[in-house]
């Protein structure tokens, strides 16, 4: 499968233009420093349109010869009528993010709309990411794949779905999993993470989906252990579909798994792009938050401090 970049993005600016994509294209943004870790912050008016997780959805409209279906399939509450790309197989669909934080913003979403935000990744997550980032990997951009697993880590949709966007300039915001930090705490805490963090990377390129897979079920029960010791979620108490909260992010250089405590702190809410030290925000009251409290402390507290053993 060939994903189409150009088109997907032209597709992206005719739906800003039309208003009917929310995406700043002119958002202000800046790097700021907290003990050693990096922050790049980008004030995105449209975000404060974005509803929360349990709400409803506004309805969609569609692009010029596209038609348009109903609304949500059937147990989503996320509807993407008018912003899908392309289907993924017979288990995903890979939509245009209604509210957007980079050009493109991408959606990709399990087609049935009863799988939940709480469930752990599989292999069919797993075979459409891998279809995807290998696709648009190979254009001129870094895409980065996201997951929110859970209210606490940051999701702000029920409907099982992960996000892809391009990666910032490099010569602008390093991410730092591309430097040399590795999984002990003495490294983590040496590189200034201020949250523990379990990372795998790729010797030879991105995996197959059913390695992903492995790699990602043990950097997940690396973190349900570091949970379950300092006692704030035993894995006894989730349901049988509950994983743990956590964040993941995926791309054809490494894969990461977070381990997390809450969605937020103090008002400054996170994702896992925040625990990339990509924060997104509507506007200064959003961003007083962070600055009061200290970015690296919000993603301590909604994290697992990196020197917790």
């Amino acid at each position: 499968m060939e994903l189409d970049e150009e088109r997907i993005c032209a597709d992206f600016d005719r739906q800003v233009e039309q208003g009917i994509v929310i995406f700043n294209k002119d958002y202000q943004s800046f790097v700021n420093s907290d003990n050693g870790f990096q922050f790049e912050f980008r004030l995105l008016s449209g975000l404060d349109r974005k509803p929360k997780a349990g709400s409803g959805e506004q309805p969609a409209t569609s692009l010029p010869g596209r038609q348009r279906s109903s609304g949500p399939r059937p147990g989503s509450d996320i509807d993407v009528s008018g912003y899908e790309m392309a289907e993924i197989g017979p288990t995903h669909l890979l939509a245009l993010n209604k509210f957007s934080a980079a050009r493109p913003h991408l959606l990709l979403l399990t087609q049935d709309g009863f799988r939940r935000q709480h469930e752990a990744l599989d292999i069919q997550d797993f075979t459409a990411l891998w279809q995807v980032l290998s696709s648009l990997g190979g254009g001129r951009k870094r895409y980065l794949a996201i997951f929110n697993c859970g209210i606490d880590g940051g999701c702000s949709r029920l409907h099982k779905h992960m996000q892809l966007f391009p990666a910032p300039d490099a010569d602008k915001f390093a991410l730092w999993p591309d430097s040399s930090v590795g999984p002990s705490v003495q490294q983590q805490v040496a590189a200034g993470l201020p949250f523990k963090c379990f990372i795998h990377r790729f010797e030879n390129g991105l995996p197959l989906a059913d390695a992903l897979l492995g790699i990602y079920q043990t950097l997940l029960t690396q973190a349900e252990d570091v949970l379950d010791r300092i006692h704030e979620k035993k894995s006894e108490e989730t349901g049988a579909d509950e994983a743990i909260p956590h964040n993941v992010v995926l791309d054809r250089k490494w894969i990461l798994v977070v381990p997390r405590r809450a969605a937020g702190v103090n008002g400054a809410d996170a994702n896992a792009a925040a625990m990339l030290g990509m924060v997104w925000v509507a506007n200064d009251q959003k961003l007083r938050p962070w600055m009061e409290y200290g970015p690296a402390n919000v993603l301590a507290r909604v994290g697992v401090p990196a020197d917790i053993n």
